[in-house]
């Protein structure tokens, strides 16, 4: 008895709820039951607005000015004014160094130039001399030979011996010979006191170098900025650098105000990024802040990573608005290469190659949007009638999202955009379902749901009299 109680309250309450749903509802339950092959897809209109060209590359936070200090000569720390964080100003001394060796050795420099330059006054005076006394040779000689002269014509009268007039001879060429041996050892007197002028020079070069070296002992900063590291301590023997040796580099001052972003663009990238283009960039340490820049050097040359791939140095200068930022911090940026206005875009996922043996013949034949010398169409998947229709299309630009549509659809179409599985594998007529109307049908679907199961346990609160009538007329 109660068993048929049972079945008579679920058949009576079945009919209700049938009949308060309707027909209507009855077909959008059983539309809402899968149809052979169809496909939930998502569905966009194209849509037009702007589109800018990005080259994306990582980088490194770098100060436009860093500046390694180190030391010219090899001497001993004796002072460091500044700690790491200081601030300093263009000419305050930053490093001072133990000198005295170089003060010793440009006094010695000094008193080896005042000697030779004594001894240059002591030749230049002897060869003043020398010259005088080749004046007082030749007069003597001019002398002997006027004599030389008389006497021998003395000689032809008989009023002198021919032994004096020899002897005058004789007199005259040694004259002669003095004066030649006098202008000859002037000659290289002179040559002598050249040599010294040139030692003078020497030693006045020697003294500017031991004076140079003597400054380098105190090293100034040479911008205005921070100490961002310091390598040495007050006492530490610094050296010089070679070929093969850096040397010792005792601090880095830097100027935070100016910063770069040092970017590795990627070879295939480089082609389209120029100095004065906007960029902006995104630094792992300030998660959410966005920072303005602008391309400020591309390398003409490419480097090579660590990990062998190569890349171009573009430097990028930051609007920091004065705020301190760290160097040496990782980020990204995204340069903006070309902008597009008012063009009509789709999401990049919806664009895909095809065959083009592959497309329908009434598509693919006299469309100006499909090249019948290449292998494959740039298509997109129209949605019509509940199906993805292939339509061939010509495509311009692409930024990280979208691809800008020249010609094969417009504003009123609807596109398939995904899901990417499904685009992958998506066939020309295949019936597919808006993934929004199926969601507002079954949204629709749970509504009248509960309205049925609201209007069920209100109507069995009131037939507790009508179940009783019903199960005592059987008995």
């Amino acid at each position: 008895m109660r068993v048929l109680i049972t079945i008579i309250i679920t058949l009576s309450v079945l009919t209700g709820v049938a009949i308060w749903l309707g027909p209507a509802a009855i077909d959008r339950i059983r539309s809402n039951l899968p149809e052979g092959d169809q496909t939930l897809v998502r569905i966009a209109a194209p849509e037009r607005g702007d589109l800018v060209e990005l080259v994306q590359a990582p980088g490194t936070i770098e100060p436009e000015k860093n500046v390694e200090l180190s030391a010219r000569i090899s001497a001993r720390i004796i002072e460091l004014p500044f700690d790491e964080g200081e601030a300093v100003k263009a000419g305050d001394v930053l490093i001072r160094l133990d000198a005295s060796d170089y003060e010793s050795s440009l006094r010695a420099a000094e008193a080896r130039r005042a000697a030779d330059a004594a001894s240059l006054e002591v030749a230049k005076a002897r060869l003043e001399s020398s010259r005088q006394s080749i004046e007082a040779q030749k007069a003597t000689l001019k002398l002997a030979k006027l004599d030389l002269e008389r006497n021998r014509g003395l000689l032809e009268t008989k009023d002198v011996a021919q032994s004096v007039v020899d002897q005058m001879d004789t007199t005259v060429q040694e004259l002669k010979a003095r004066l030649l041996a006098a202008e000859e050892s002037i000659k290289a007197d002179d040559l002598a006191l050249s040599v010294r002028v040139h030692s003078l020079d020497a030693s006045d070069a020697d003294i500017q170098r031991l004076r140079d070296e003597l400054d380098y002992a105190v090293i100034r900063s040479p911008i205005d900025g921070i100490v961002t590291k310091l390598n040495a301590e007050v006492g530490e023997l610094v050296v010089t650098g070679t070929m093969n040796n850096a040397g010792t580099i005792i601090m880095e001052v830097a100027d935070l105000s100016r910063m770069l972003l040092i970017a590795e663009i990627d070879e295939s990238d480089v082609g389209s990024v120029e100095e004065g283009q906007p960029a902006t960039v995104r630094i792992n340490a300030y998660p959410g802040e966005v920072f303005v820049g602008e391309v400020a050097f591309v390398a003409l040359t490419q480097s090579l990573a660590r990990d062998g791939s190569k890349f171009y140095r573009t430097e990028i200068l930051l609007d920091t608005k004065r705020r301190q930022i760290f160097s040496g911090l990782t980020a990204d940026v995204e340069i903006e290469t070309n902008r597009h206005e008012d063009v009509l875009k789709v999401p990049s996922q919806a664009v895909l190659a095809r065959p083009v043996d592959d497309l329908p013949f009434d598509i693919r034949v006299d469309n100006p949007d499909v090249n019948m010398t290449k292998t494959y169409a740039t298509v997109v998947y129209r949605y019509i009638d509940k199906k993805a229709v292939v339509t061939p299309v010509t495509i311009g630009a692409i930024d990280l999202t979208h691809t800008v549509i020249l010609s094969g659809i417009d504003e009123t179409d609807q596109v398939v955009i995904g899901p990417y599985k499904i685009l992958e594998t998506i066939k020309h007529d295949q019936t597919v379902k808006d993934e929004r109307e199926d969601q507002k049908e079954k949204e629709a679907l749970e509504r009248e749901k509960a309205e049925a199961d609201s209007k069920d346990e209100t109507e069995n609160k009131s037939e507790p009299a009508t179940a009783g009538t019903v199960t005592s007329s059987p008995g």
